[in-house]
């Protein structure tokens, strides 16, 4: 399916006074010199397009042809200078307009029919120093931690990347059917690059931390809701009005974000550049577990004491103390 906008101007009364009708009859009598030879271009009789043009100049409320007489016999017409600006800029406009939808549908669509998803990035590439091994391979409710965050990253709307440096995340991911990556770069932002290299060109890029196991499927969809409501924004899951991880940014941040360097991630660039605060909308996590990461074996702990031995806890569900939604 591809997308087709067509953009009107209203009059007061909320009537169509300008739109791609008047727009072709006034660029064919700028072409073919007369009102007559324009309706005969277009395949209309000379009296619907002396309609057209009335009701155009009514809703413009000033003269948008100079007619010479000749009727439908011959004569000749020019635009008006308030009809050559009308012209010019509704043709603008109306370009805008339909290059914007095309942007949104890519958006609002994303995963459906032949249309790109918007890309994940799930950041795997930690070294793990302060938890003195591979956590993200450690079990938590039956199953490795990772997996939790990949089961909330379930959504039609997104077509995920797991950026690693250890090959046992990467045998995981395949156990899994999931895909991965590994590189061999040092820093945080090596990992933004390669996942965004894997995916290419996308309209947002979600990024997502692997130790968030609690982490839950509607607040990711609520995200991506967001995302199609304000396509320019940047997207942050918060709790009372801290934000954290998950963040999504939109697809023209892309350049910025791969040009990143050192150990630092995408919100180096609000820190670098305080103007994109601006651009910042945050999305209410159902309850503050959803924003843990998993740094230390007591921060495992404190997950496992909060889930209390249920299997269902994580998996893209949250915690249990979410309650229901």
């Amino acid at each position: 399916m591809t997308p087709r906008t067509v953009a009107y101007l209203m009059d007061s009364q909320g009537n169509r006074a300008f739109g791609p009708g008047p727009y072709r009859l006034l660029a064919a009598v700028h072409t073919e010199g007369s009102l007559a030879a324009a309706a005969r271009f277009l395949g209309m009789s000379y009296t619907k397009a002396l309609h057209i043009l009335r009701r155009a100049e009514a809703g413009a409320a000033t003269p948008l042809l100079v007619r010479r007489t000749g009727g439908e016999a011959g004569g000749s017409s020019t635009l008006t200078e308030a009809g050559e600006a009308l012209l010019a800029r509704y043709h603008l406009w109306s370009d805008a307009v339909a290059a914007e939808g095309a942007r949104l549908k890519g958006i609002a669509f994303a995963g459906l029919d032949e249309t790109p998803r918007l890309g994940c990035v799930v950041m795997a590439s930690g070294q793990a120093r302060r938890f003195g091994r591979q956590k993200l391979l450690e079990p938590l409710g039956g199953k490795p931690m990772l997996e939790h965050t990949l089961d909330a990253l379930a959504d039609a709307r997104l077509e995920t990347v797991v950026v690693t440096r250890s090959r046992a995340v990467v045998a995981l991911c395949g156990g899994r059917g999931a895909w991965c990556v590994i590189h061999g770069g040092a820093f945080q932002s090596d990992t933004v690059r390669e996942g965004m290299r894997a995916l290419g060109r996308r309209t947002g890029y979600l990024f997502v931390v692997g130790d968030q196991p609690l982490l839950a499927r509607q607040s990711v969809a609520r995200m991506l809701d967001e995302h199609a409501h304000h396509p320019d924004a940047i997207i942050r899951l918060s709790w009372q009005g801290e934000a954290g991880s998950p963040v999504l940014f939109p697809g023209w941040l892309s350049p910025a974000l791969s040009a990143l360097s050192g150990d630092c991630g995408g919100l180096a660039l609000l820190r670098e550049n305080p103007v994109l605060c601006h651009l910042v909308r945050t999305v209410e996590a159902a309850s503050p577990e959803e924003l843990w990461d998993i740094d230390t074996p007591e921060g495992l702990a404190r997950v496992d004491a909060v889930c209390g031995g249920d299997a269902a806890c994580g998996s893209g569900t949250g915690s249990r103390l979410q309650g229901d939604e």
